[in-house]
């Protein structure tokens, strides 16, 4: 059974999310972290692309070898960002030949210390574009971006659903949300698509928090809503770690999302296996996954 099987049957689908890391110390914590991502039985796992394609070739030999060597299916984030047609058909053409079944096809995020997205020269402007040029000359299933909360540049959560709508009729086979920390705002979200039309899989991503810290930045970052009771729930007893309680929470939310019929959960990692681990062992023992 493919990824896309898997994501359109009756069975939940598990995923992570790494990114090529920027030293050699890096790389070899990444390995260590994918061999124990191997044991926890992953459906599949993407890789992230940096801004305006700044990691373009380690993400290519990155999802390479995880495909290939590892035998996970992989999705490689590909971005307008940076980019004519000419290049992006050189790194699908590139990425099809080396056997790698899936793309996530997105705008891309602005440069560091830019605010404003340009397009490239013969480039996109949109993901759906990218989607709709993925579509018609490859066999790659086509992943999209989707955002529960309203992506910061929309005018209303109405419109981002209208754009993920095009981005099926584009060719987008399933959707992976932005994270997010209240469940409600996930089934609201899933629950306005499919009246408006959007049938393909929406898969929720989860972040476990490791530190406190880490919020204020997931909220610079990409908006998303704090929820008291996530704050408060971290706070917890003064001896207990902060990544327990991270873990209980993504946890809870897994488990709540699954008896609201989520079709997929995809665990941001940042590169650390622990969490996502944990979680996904939790699932497991509480018999919300299959062995």
């Amino acid at each position: 059974m493919d990824m896309l099987q898997k994501l359109t049957g009756p069975e939940l689908s598990l995923s992570c999310e790494y990114f090529p890391p920027r030293n050699p110390s890096g790389w070899s914590a990444l390995y260590a972290t994918l061999a124990t991502a191997h044991e926890t039985g992953l459906d599949f796992v993407s890789v992230t692309y940096g801004a305006g394609g700044s990691t373009r070739q380690k993400t290519i030999s990155l999802v390479e070898r995880i495909q290939n060597e590892l035998n996970i299916d992989t999705i490689a984030h590909l971005t307008c960002a940076g980019h004519s047609r000419a290049e992006l058909q050189a790194i699908l053409s590139e990425l099809q030949a080396t056997g790698i079944p899936a793309v996530m096809a997105l705008r891309g995020d602005p440069p560091r210390g830019s605010h404003d997205f340009v397009q490239y020269p013969d480039g996109f402007r949109y993901a759906s574009e990218l989607i709709d040029f993925i579509r018609r000359q490859y066999d790659f299933k086509i992943g999209c971006a989707c955002y529960p909360e309203g992506h910061p540049e929309s005018a209303n959560v109405q419109q981002d659903i209208e754009y993920l709508k095009l981005k099926q009729e584009c060719g987008a086979d399933f959707a992976v949300t932005q994270l997010f920390f209240d469940n409600d705002t996930f089934f609201r979200f899933r629950d306005a698509a499919r009246r408006a039309g959007v049938t393909i899989p929406i898969i929720a991503g989860l972040m476990p928090v490791t530190a406190v810290s880490q919020l204020t930045r997931f909220q610079s970052l990409c908006g998303c809503a704090i929820p008291f009771k996530l704050t408060d729930f971290l706070q917890g007893e003064a001896n207990e770690d902060v990544v327990e309680r991270g873990i209980a929470y993504g946890l809870k939310q897994a488990e709540e999302l699954l008896e609201g019929g989520v079709e997929g959960i995809h665990l941001y990692t940042l590169n650390q296996s622990r969490s996502s681990t944990a979680i996904i062992a939790g699932l497991r023992a509480n018999g919300r996954l299959t062995p």
